[in-house]
């Protein structure tokens, strides 16, 4: 089963240095012991499935505490040519062993931008 998380249109932060995903996605996401915890996330990529994303998954630390990502993204926003106001949809996969995998997509000019 293919469940869309969240898309977002893509601030230049997240173009810079890392990817700030909605808190209600978190639900979606591997649990935290504590909120000083990293999870890794290995993602595929759904325009190139042979290649997959060594993402960090965290809740940044300082000022507002939303979770984010980092970790490969910024490779992923290289080799995408990816620029502020492009978008980004991540999906979670539950395959019928119940086994959960992570795919993401990229959009170019996302919403007419």
């Amino acid at each position: 089963m293919e469940e869309l998380i969240f898309w977002k249109r893509l601030p230049q932060t997240a173009i810079d240095c890392r990817l700030c995903i909605p808190t209600k996605a978190l639900q979606m996401f591997p649990p935290f012991a504590d909120r000083k915890d990293v999870q890794t996330l290995i993602v595929q990529d759904m325009e190139e499935e042979a290649i997959f994303w060594n993402l960090a998954y965290y809740i940044q630390p300082e000022g507002h505490p939303k979770p984010v990502v980092a970790g490969q993204w910024i490779d992923f926003v290289k080799r995408k040519q990816l620029r502020a106001g492009d978008g980004i949809m991540f999906y979670r996969i539950i395959d019928a062993n119940g086994e959960v995998t992570y795919q993401m997509r990229p959009f170019r000019n996302f919403m007419g931008n």
